[in-house]
């Protein structure tokens, strides 16, 4: 299988294409800066991603687009042009050049959480009121991407992803700063101890992104979405101590006590793409 890559210097995308190529997969990967490394069935094509790309589009069994702005930047302007109409070009340069599998990546922040102190199990029907830009970008690029699937007659998946951690994740969140903080012997501070969450590895990300690209499962006409998520989840403080211990530093964990009971983008169980084996 040929596929066409978007994101794939980014922490979901290292570890998809490293699935990808251990399963056999050949990949093309746009890229704004030119890559020095030379890996075995990936192709590292510079420029943008929304550029045209005839040849290795045309060439593509699937699209999967991961790329995405909103997460570490606040520049709302990049968020939406990158997010919906860099994507959106994106989508009709592959219609174009007749690559019509598409695995889109998004997030289950295109729900937002109204209300953060009841358990709130998120269904793929659920109402979507998005609390940031991120989050509405997303929404949006979600109903243009199925509209472009009914009208051009392609097949578009929604993979959207719940809170995921894992090696190559940005060292300002939670998980890469309590590892940080464990390894030197600092006191970590748990901001929202008592928060509720659906963590999920990003290997079993890339599982169940890997398992989402066969088009000939769970048969569809146009569209499908589905929530990715490991469906266990569990108190940030609980996370933080399960890490914490692997260490074992004679350092401290210091909880904010002020901090209330939260629950925070978790999915209920019938939305969430299952496979044969959830193991990593």
């Amino acid at each position: 299988m040929k596929i066409f890559l978007t994101g794939a210097s980014g922490f979901i995308g290292k570890n998809f294409y490293k699935l990808a190529i251990k399963k056999g997969c050949f990949i093309y990967a746009p890229t704004r800066k030119k890559k020095k490394e030379k890996i075995k069935n990936l192709k590292w094509l510079v420029g943008d991603f929304d550029f045209k790309w005839k040849k290795e589009l045309s060439k593509s069994n699937v699209l999967v687009h991961i790329a995405a702005s909103g997460l570490n930047t606040a520049d709302v302007s990049d968020i939406y042009d990158t997010n919906v109409f860099k994507s959106a070009k994106l989508l009709k340069n592959a219609i174009k050049y007749k690559c019509k599998n598409w695995l889109i990546i998004s997030t289950s922040s295109e729900y937002g959480v109204a209300k953060k102190n009841k358990l709130i199990k998120l269904s793929k029907k659920s109402n979507r009121v998005p609390e940031d830009d991120y989050g509405m970008s997303k929404a949006i690029f979600t109903d243009l991407c199925i509209n472009l699937a009914k009208k051009f007659n392609c097949k578009v998946r929604i993979m959207r992803i719940f809170p995921v951690y894992g090696p190559g994740e940005n060292k300002k969140r939670l998980y890469p700063s309590l590892l940080q903080a464990a390894k030197k012997g600092n006191n970590f501070f748990i901001k929202n101890p008592f928060e509720t969450r659906d963590f999920t590895h990003v290997k079993f990300v890339s599982k169940i992104l890997f398992d989402a690209m066969n088009f000939k499962k769970k048969k569809f006409k146009s569209h499908q979405i589905w929530h990715v998520s490991e469906n266990k989840p569990e108190l940030i403080k609980s996370f933080v101590k399960k890490y914490w211990k692997t260490y074992n530093p004679k350092s401290k964990l210091i909880l904010n006590k002020k901090n209330n009971v939260k629950f925070d983008h978790i999915s209920d169980k019938n939305s969430v793409w299952n496979q044969s084996t959830h193991l990593y």
